[in-house]
């Protein structure tokens, strides 16, 4: 019989989190050298003890990334929902809203440009745990479970002899969706922090650990305290509420056919949706100011299961990644909150790989990747290269040894958004609700597959996609539609016969951590 497991903890503890801006303000916990010189105390845990490894030298590149097979690091991967790249310190933002993630970029690879695989969670999540798109694995709303016939990520982990837990704030990446298959134990949380991790590893079988992290911040509503905010600017709780009344007008007002089990178009209320958009915009200070609060909330609670796995002594024999599963909308393009559309701020996310004892530290990959090739990857350093059936995804060991020409990139697919909650005839009209992105280098192309219409960017020269530029190459527009409608054949052609759902088939628990998200009503 297994062990009776202890309750996991709900509420944070400890001192009060003003300590939080001398987290900021001295630089985070793992810091450019490795450490602080004087350590600050953990304000929801212990202060750490001893030292960490010195950041590894860029010669280390040239070893092979995958431990020997009787040396089988911990995987843990830590996702922060809705994180954008550019309110990151390792991806050039000048606030201090994430020292401890920066310090951890420092120990590990950057991949500067990674793509996730859908522009909201429901769909980006289940991609990255199964390293199939949304167009073969189905998992497009809310009710919708991954077919049994798709193999998970936690299923492989298993099968590898390691033992699973994954913790998540976001329903999506749970039971609800079928991601709960392969874990020892799946358990949906408010958040996660370093006390839950702890006390997981005290009830665990032990080494080797596949551990899935997914914390909701800094995803809507920003309920951030003071603390949080101070470091860039001031907003009351009075503020604060009026701007998440604005959030949640826009998002019904959007969804309406939805809630209403109605086809989405029955409902045209434009001059509304116009409406809200301008209040929101209206907002857009105010907003942005609670977005980076809670991206430091984030960062703080990354911060704690990273000193969790310290004082464990974990740290050295463990592959962290950092990741997101989409970006946010912040009046980007005319644009708020996400999945209505695959442009940069919904689908450029982080992806941070530290690799055990520090290997590859310091290191920045140029070339485009995809939430897809993560599971690959993982797998590839566990040595498990054979467990990849299925999959859609390449390793990126590759290009973290430096064994790939950025110049040769190859033409690929790397998101897409398939549409079934959301209308606002303006988009519904100008780009529809099925759009392929396409990347080649630098390009990035998005064929808009209703509208019949094509997008085409040069990211190098026009990062914010503001200069489009099908018109003055045809040629590679040519060249990239003929390609993404030969992958979306083959894509739909390969799709599972995916058992739909419904709203009404979810649990009050489920339902429950759906509506204090704001999706459902």
């Amino acid at each position: 019989m297994a062990p009776k497991r202890k309750q996991l903890p709900t509420q944070e503890s400890g001192p009060n989190p003003i300590l939080i801006v001398l987290l900021v303000i001295a630089g985070g916990i793992f810091a450019a050298a490795g450490w602080l010189a004087t350590r600050p105390v953990d304000p929801e845990g212990p202060e750490i003890a001893g030292s960490a490894q010195p950041l590894a030298s860029r010669d280390s590149a040239n070893q092979d990334a995958t431990p020997g097979s009787g040396d089988r690091p911990n995987v843990v991967i830590m996702l922060v929902d809705t994180l954008r790249v550019d309110r990151l310190g390792a991806y050039g933002c000048d606030k201090p809203t994430s020292p401890n993630i920066d310090g951890l970029a420092k120990q590990g690879v950057v991949f500067e440009s990674c793509n996730s695989t859908a522009p909201w969670t429901l769909p980006s999540v289940v991609s990255m745990h199964s390293s199939t798109f949304p167009c073969e694995h189905r998992v497009l709303k809310d009710g919708q479970r991954l077919s049994s016939s798709i193999k998970t990520l936690a299923e492989r982990f298993k099968e590898s002899g390691y033992a699973t837990a994954s913790f998540h704030a976001n329903p999506y990446a749970g039971r609800m969706s079928g991601l709960d298959r392969g874990f020892d134990f799946s358990k949906g949380m408010p958040f996660v922090n370093g006390a839950t991790v702890e006390q997981w590893l005290a009830t665990s079988p032990g080494s080797p650990f596949f551990l899935n992290i997914h914390n909701i911040e800094p995803h809507n509503p920003y309920d951030v305290a003071k603390q949080f905010i101070e470091p860039f600017g001031q907003a009351g709780q009075a503020e604060k509420q009026s701007t998440m009344d604005r959030y949640l007008n826009f998002r019904k007002l959007t969804r309406v056919d939805f809630e209403n089990n109605r086809p989405l178009g029955t409902t045209d209320n434009t001059a509304e949706q116009l409406a809200a958009l301008k209040m929101l915009d209206d907002y857009k200070p105010t907003i942005d100011l609670l977005y980076d609060a809670a991206v430091l909330k984030a960062d703080f609670r990354v911060g704690q299961v990273l000193t969790t796995l310290v004082k464990k002594g974990l740290w050295d024999n463990t592959l962290f990644v950092l990741v997101s599963d989409h970006g946010e909308e912040l009046g980007d393009h005319g644009g708020w909150m996400h999945d209505q559309s695959v442009y940069q701020e919904l689908i450029h996310v982080p992806l941070i790989v530290r690799f055990p004892g520090n290997r590859f530290a310091g290191q920045r990959v140029k070339q485009t990747v995809s939430l897809v090739d993560l599971a690959p990857t993982l797998l590839a350093v566990i040595g498990q290269r054979d467990r990849v059936e299925g999959m859609r995804g390449q390793s990126m060991l590759p290009l973290v040894a430096g064994r790939s020409n950025a110049d040769a990139e190859e033409m690929r697919v790397t998101s897409m958004r398939i549409n079934r909650k959301k209308y606002y005839k303006p988009y519904k009209e100008g780009r529809g609700d099925l759009n392929v992105v396409v990347r080649k280098g630098s390009y990035k192309g998005i064929w808009n597959v209703e509208t019949k219409s094509f997008e085409l960017y040069n990211l190098a020269a026009d990062p914010k996609e503001s200069a489009e530029l099908a018109q003055k190459q045809p040629e590679l527009v040519d060249e990239m539609q003929q390609f993404a409608r030969a992958w979306l054949t083959e894509c739909g052609q390969s799709a599972p016969k995916t058992p739909s759902g419904s709203i009404d088939s979810m649990d009050n628990e489920t339902l429950k951590a759906l509506r204090s998200l704001g999706y459902v009503e």
